[in-house]
């Protein structure tokens, strides 16, 4: 019963978006990035539910880290 149905209809639905966000493993190898993680995660966010607390926690978490991530870029193409 948690088997997922995949349907194609054969039309590209899918456009692919320049802004997606993607998780880097390499993230994990820099010092004190899950404390930064944590502190980031403990900010208090806006919701009337648990469930819209968490989708905010997690969109407030993935801005961070696309800016985070574009310091850190520059960063490391200074050196």
């Amino acid at each position: 019963d948690h088997t997922p149905l995949l349907l194609d209809s054969g039309e590209a639905t899918h456009v692919t978006n320049k802004n997606a966000f993607s998780f880097e493993q390499s993230w994990f190898e820099r010092e004190g990035f899950l404390e930064l993680i944590a502190r980031e995660w403990a900010k208090p966010v806006s919701g009337r539910t648990p469930v819209e607390r968490w989708q905010n926690k997690i969109r407030h978490l993935r801005q961070f880290l696309r800016g985070w991530a574009r310091n850190e870029s520059g960063i490391y193409k200074h050196e």
